[in-house]
């Protein structure tokens, strides 16, 4: 991909996202699919093994919805947590692909290896200032409701105390979550991309994704709608497929426990199908707010051209010419 560095349209955006995808398409999906496979073990493993969703009786509702809640945050995170660790190398093989040079994913793995624990620490940096935050503020005012609730004795009807919470869970969750992760979202690029680590690499995210936050929730939307149709699509197919036929037989039982077990294979294949969408817009995105911002465009064919002016005329250290006895300026 030669195309030169200029700002570019949302629309722009989203039509190299997809041309850059399939132009490594392989190579992209095997670095998501690395999460995703992750995720898929630990799923199954929880499963077979730890049962975590069994721990609260299934008589209290109210304690095996919040409890069921909390193991799906937990999962979340764990995920946010992996796929952040593998970014760095999508983020840097689009890079590659974005400034016409030949990037593979081996070469992507590699970048990341050297670099690990600055990766490490901006993953744990992220996920901290991304989730924590709105999970802080949400749990506060969702405690401070319940005892507004028991304070005043208004316990009318679960109904309504659900609703009211969930109502909550919207507005301090939701809203927090998605714009942070829309200042934040830079991060892992600029980390990458820039060799910026620590909280730094937050601060700078925050600075340059001013003017296109909302390009990012918008592509962020994007590849979860994406997402949602091809997981509902494939369960369906799946389920049509392992479950519907055996009804009412002796293979009844055999199939629902193949189709458990296949689910987490097929949401492992959507996510890998789906997520590097997102990490190829993003850094389409990158490149255009440092355009933006910095005039990286006029900065790449500089150096294109090789017009860079020396360090030393930059910096003002202009070395000294001697002069001989008599002789003068001209």
């Amino acid at each position: 991909m030669n195309e030169p560095l200029c700002p570019l349209s949302l629309a722009e955006i989203l039509d190299r996202t997809f041309h850059i995808y399939r132009t490594k398409f392989l190579a992209f999906a095997g670095l998501a699919a690395i999460p995703a496979l992750a995720m898929m073990v630990i799923h199954s493993t929880d499963t077979v093994w730890l049962h975590l969703r069994s721990h609260v009786h299934s008589s209290d509702r109210g304690g095996v919805l919040a409890w069921n809640f909390i193991i799906s945050l937990g999962f979340y995170h764990v995920s946010s947590f992996l796929g952040l660790l593998i970014l760095p190398a999508s983020v840097k093989l689009a890079s590659e692909i974005i400034l016409g040079e030949n990037g593979t994913l081996l070469f992507s793995l590699f970048f990341v290896a050297t670099r690990w624990r600055s990766y490490l620490l901006v993953a744990v940096l992220k996920i901290s200032a991304q989730l924590v935050i709105p999970e802080i503020l949400m749990t506060a005012l969702l405690f401070g409701a319940a005892g507004i609730e028991v304070v005043t004795g208004d316990v009318s009807h679960e109904a309504g105390i659900l609703a009211f919470l969930v109502v909550l869970l919207l507005v301090a969750g939701c809203i927090p979550f998605v714009w942070l992760g829309a200042c934040l979202s830079l991060t892992v690029a600029a980390c990458a991309l820039e060799g910026i680590t620590g909280i730094g690499v937050l601060r700078r995210s925050w600075s340059l994704s001013k003017g296109g936050r909302f390009r990012v929730i918008f592509a962020w939307l994007m590849v979860v709608a994406l997402g949602l149709l091809l997981d509902i699509a494939v369960r369906f197919l799946f389920r049509w497929s392992v479950v519907f036929p055996f009804n009412g037989n002796q293979l009844g039982n055999a199939s629902q426990h193949l189709y458990v077990e296949g689910l987490y294979l097929l949401y492992a294949t959507v996510s890998a199908f789906v997520s590097p969408v997102y990490s190829i817009a993003t850094t389409l995105i990158y490149y255009d707010q440092r355009i933006r911002h910095e005039g990286y465009d006029v900065e790449r064919m500089m150096e294109a051209a090789g017009l860079n002016a020396p360090v030393t005329l930059l910096s003002g250290n202009v070395p000294e010419v001697p002069v001989r006895a008599g002789e003068g300026p001209a």
